[in-house]
């Protein structure tokens, strides 16, 4: 018999239900058949009856697979409705837009329209806040329960005024990181972004609509955390420097190791000369480029000394800091010596306009046993130490004004955690 049988069409099984109707009101018309005849007939209805206890089985399973699927397709395709998977959709990631569209025409929305059109899904899901299951779907978030749908969509635009302060943000070249600092921009802060690939960071945020109105109180300092001298040191200017400091969001963190071929793309840009960078990036470096030295000053001048005034390292032997972009570059990992150009596509960019990594299996999927010493040494100095130093150095330029509002945003999550309700035996290390 044959695994997934092609059903008869619709006509033949009316014509069989009408004959054995027939013959249930009137057996002798089963005389007309054959002894053979009449044995089939008899088998094939009793199997449809009651089939043996193998196809029965195979039957159910078919059937509950099928339901299964069809629930599965009625949610993913309520699913795909909400706002946040349309964002998905588009080839690459953008911040919320806080301008009107083009030929914008405002509507008016009835009080509880919404509600009235929420959409349901078939099977609950599991909210990736509260964990509480739920059935209904907000029209933008596509894994929270509505009460923290709603919350988080409130505040995903909210805003306050906070001209005058001062943030310090590390991380703040893409993703969570760089939105942050776009809403600390346009809610009025000035904010030092601290990131690897000082450059391409800049040409992300000249690169808004809107930069003209907020660009002159944003500056990018590149700065390797991995390297905690380099820290210390960009603390010390800071203190130097600064009037105050009202918050430091300690965003940047270390969760997957990507090889040097995965930052390759942006080392032109990264160790081209100041002059051939935009007037609005070099603005936006100014600082960060001084502290490296005499690359920021005409031909024939010394270099500077500025760190070694500070009381620190010389700016040689602050790499992390002079150097951060280039730091990425050093294999560290035997695997990373030789060049693996098939894994790390040039000119192949993912949605967040960052390298495509096409490795079958990275350290997210690792075990303890797997975990490189180097892996795990980068990931606490990133995640652990860096913030240490950083909320332990500038607390007294916190200090310094006497606001009550000082805020310390540590990123935290499960992933240094072993127990197993929420968190499983992959990626200890982070």
């Amino acid at each position: 018999m044959p695994e997934n049988p092609q059903p008869p069409p619709a006509d033949p099984l009316r014509v069989a239900l009408e004959t054995l109707e027939a013959v249930v009101d009137d057996r002798a018309l089963l005389d007309s058949l054959s002894p053979e005849e009449h044995q089939r007939f008899i088998a094939a209805a009793g199997d449809v009856f009651c089939p043996d206890v193998n196809q029965r089985r195979r039957l159910v399973k078919a059937r509950q697979r099928k339901r299964k699927a069809d629930r599965i397709r009625r949610d993913e395709e309520s699913l795909n409705e909400t706002g946040i998977r349309a964002l998905r959709r588009k080839p690459v990631f953008t911040t919320p837009n806080v301008f009107a569209p083009p030929e914008f025409e405002p509507e008016d929305r009835a009080p509880g329209s919404e509600e009235a059109n929420a959409r349901r899904v078939d099977d609950a899901r599991n909210c990736y806040i509260c964990k509480r299951d739920y059935a209904e779907i907000h029209h933008f978030y596509d894994q929270l329960c509505p009460p923290c749908a709603e919350l988080n969509f409130r505040k995903r635009t909210e805003t306050a005024d906070l001209r005058g302060r001062v943030a310090l943000l590390t991380g703040g070249r893409v993703k969570i990181g760089y939105q942050a600092g776009i809403k600390l921009l346009r809610a009025g802060a000035r904010v030092i972004v601290t990131t690897r690939f000082p450059r391409d960071s800049a040409t992300r945020y000249a690169a808004e609509p809107d930069f003209a109105e907020w660009g002159h109180r944003l500056e990018i300092f590149g700065l390797d955390l991995r390297h905690t001298p380099s820290v210390e040191a960009f603390c010390a200017h800071l203190l130097a420097t600064r009037d105050r400091l009202d918050f430091i969001v300690n965003n940047a963190c270390q969760t997957v190791r990507r090889p040097p071929d995965f930052y390759r793309h942006m080392m032109g840009r990264e160790t081209a000369e100041l002059a051939e960078l935009p007037d609005e990036l070099r603005q936006l470096l100014g600082a960060w480029e001084g502290l490296r030295g005499y690359r920021m000053l005409p031909e024939g001048k010394e270099p500077s000394t500025d760190a070694a005034a500070l009381g620190v390292r010389q700016a040689a032997e602050l790499a992390g800091l002079a150097r951060a972009a280039e730091l990425s570059q050093a294999p560290l990992l035997p695997e990373e010596i030789e060049a693996r150009d098939h894994l790390f596509p040039e000119g192949r960019l993912d949605q967040d306009l960052q390298q495509v990594d096409l490795r079958e299996r990275n350290s997210w999927r690792f075990l303890m046993a797997e975990v490189p010493t180097v892996e795990l040494l980068e990931t606490q100095l990133v995640n652990a130490v860096a913030p240490f130093v950083l909320n332990a150095r500038l607390k007294p330029l916190l200090l310094r004004v006497p606001t009550r509002d000082k805020h310390i945003v540590n990123v935290s999550a499960v992933e240094g955690q072993f127990y197993r309700r929420f968190k499983t035996t992959r990626h200890p290390h982070t």
